[in-house]
């Protein structure tokens, strides 16, 4: 595979671009998904390019490019004269959303990462409200305000899923703290992976609109020690949630 050093930065790809792209992605999620589900140990060498490749049906290049992508992600390590190793699972990068979501399709592995990554949350998402609470212009607040009204006043729990979505991302931005930003999609990977376990127990009390709106006044009044002692609340109240709908779920494959 040849880059075209000739397209201009920003310039559409073409379809032979395109097309290369879409195989080195499918090369990665397919050896990404193996190496996260435990196909390939910690330790173990993978086969070489050309058997990979044959394996994939596509070029050695694609194999390359693909395994330069994963060893991004902290998964293998590739190196002259020691083939390419998978590297141990303290060294892969879990806030990846490609790894994330590679253990999140695998049941065994879904619900240990949902409890680290609430986990995490717990720690991150109150100071962020606390954050919000100083540094919120007054369109942010608004905008906070109008998310909630939207779960509010939502008619049907999907629509509520993506207003309760909103009202999180619209926090993150009010924070204007960088680092924060860039963790905002991991906090997303777990709100939408307990409104996926909630639509599958029927769980339908799983939001909590009225906190929310409590949240959004405090930041109002300036108030981040609030802010934060009410989103840690909020958060308690899920991870509680979330074992009971497991309790559930737990019931659900019994009777069936």
């Amino acid at each position: 595979m040849v880059a075209d050093r000739t397209a201009p930065k920003g310039a559409p790809l073409t379809g032979e671009r395109k097309k290369a792209r879409t195989l080195v992605d499918d090369a990665v999620q397919t050896i990404g998904r193996d190496i996260v589900w435990g196909e390939h140990s910690p330790g173990e060498t993978l086969p070489v390019e050309a058997e990979i490749a044959a394996d994939l049906g596509v070029g050695r290049n694609v194999v390359r490019e693909a395994i330069k992508i994963l060893s991004a992600k902290g998964l293998v390590r590739a190196g002259r004269g020691t083939g390419m190793v998978v590297l141990p699972r303290g060294e892969w990068n879990y806030l990846d959303p490609d790894v994330i979501q590679w253990n999140l399709d695998h049941p065994e592995l879904r619900d240990e990462l949902i409890d680290e990554l609430s986990g995490l949350r717990a720690i991150i998402e109150p100071q962020v409200a606390a954050l919000a609470a100083t540094a919120a212009t007054t369109v942010e607040v608004l905008r906070l305000f109008e998310a909630y009204e939207l779960m509010a006043n939502a008619p049907d729990k999907f629509a509520g899923i993506e207003a309760d979505v909103l009202f999180h991302r619209r926090l993150f931005e009010a924070c204007h703290n960088k680092m924060m930003l860039s963790l905002m999609r991991t906090v997303f990977v777990v709100l939408r992976a307990n409104f996926d376990l909630a639509i599958e127990v029927d769980f339908v009390s799983s939001r909590y609109p009225d906190d929310h709106k409590l949240v959004a006044e405090a930041i109002h009044d300036r108030d981040p020690e609030r802010a934060r002692a009410i989103m840690t609340a909020l958060l308690d109240k899920n991870i509680e949630n979330l074992a009971t709908m497991r309790r559930a779920r737990s019931r659900l494959g019994q009777a069936s």
